[in-house]
């Protein structure tokens, strides 16, 4: 019965996870999410409600439109079924109850985000903005509305910090607003002091991967690297694995 209730759980993830190809898409771009209806980016055919099913569309099309036959992006299935296995995960630990709701609005908000900066290097506000409100608003719900607040404004401020810091010793831009009102978001939902080791995961990671990046690429060390996947990244993984991170901290006398 299990397994049943999972297999729903990711089916209605992937479901959410082509909404939020659509996001992804649109947001950027300007182009309104209600209207049009779901067409192809190459020739712009509408698509058929038969060639929108999550996954198993884009295995029977073989990853091509079934009108141009140029490719269709990787990054369809990849939201598809990361959003699955993300909707797996909230609903093996909160079931259907208010925290499962508010987790995957805050997971699915991150994936969202995460793609759109890696490839237009900007962070919607129209997510993070609200997010943060979000965020607040299940803490207040889980009773720990300080500890919420606290995570807001360290993650948020920490990154303002490092913004203003940054800009007058480099003289330029190395951090955008975008990432401080999304780290405040990250802040808000996940607490004081989970904010903590989200931030350190995000710079750890991308500290890593950047200079693979531009060793492998042979790019620049001015070349701009979004910072809002990683910020993702640490925020996604100290919900998946709050209670160690807890353990860690509380162990080293930072969590009381």
């Amino acid at each position: 019965m299990q397994i049943i209730s999972y297999i729903f759980a990711f089916m209605f993830g992937s479901a959410v996870g082509s909404f939020l190809n659509v996001l992804i898409y649109r947001l950027p771009r300007q182009v309104s999410i209600i209207a049009p209806h779901s067409f192809c980016p190459n020739c712009k055919k509408a698509i058929k409600w038969h060639e929108n099913i999550p996954v198993l569309s884009f295995v029977l099309l073989r990853g091509k439109c079934s009108v141009c036959q140029k490719p269709i992006a990787i990054r369809y299935p990849v939201v598809e079924v990361f959003t699955g296995l993300l909707f797996i995960y909230a609903f093996s630990r909160y079931a259907l109850s208010y925290e499962f709701f508010f987790i995957v609005f805050f997971l699915c908000a991150l994936t969202v985000i995460a793609f759109i900066d890696f490839s237009f290097q900007v962070i919607p506000d129209i997510i993070s903005m609200p997010g943060m409100i979000a965020g607040i608003a299940f803490q207040v719900i889980r009773g720990t509305f300080l500890a919420g607040l606290a995570g807001m404004l360290f993650g948020g401020g920490l990154i303002l910090l490092i913004r203003v810091i940054g800009g007058k010793v480099y003289k330029k831009e190395v951090m955008g607003l975008g990432d401080v009102y999304l780290t405040a978001m990250i802040g808000a939902f996940v607490g004081f002091p989970l904010i903590i080791p989200a931030i350190f995961i995000a710079a750890l990671v991308g500290a890593v991967l950047g200079i693979t990046f531009i060793v492998s690429t042979h790019q620049s060390k001015e070349s701009p690297i979004p910072f809002g996947p990683f910020l993702a990244i640490g925020g996604i993984a100290v919900i998946i694995v709050e209670s160690q991170v807890y353990r860690i901290l509380t162990a080293l006398g930072v969590y009381l």
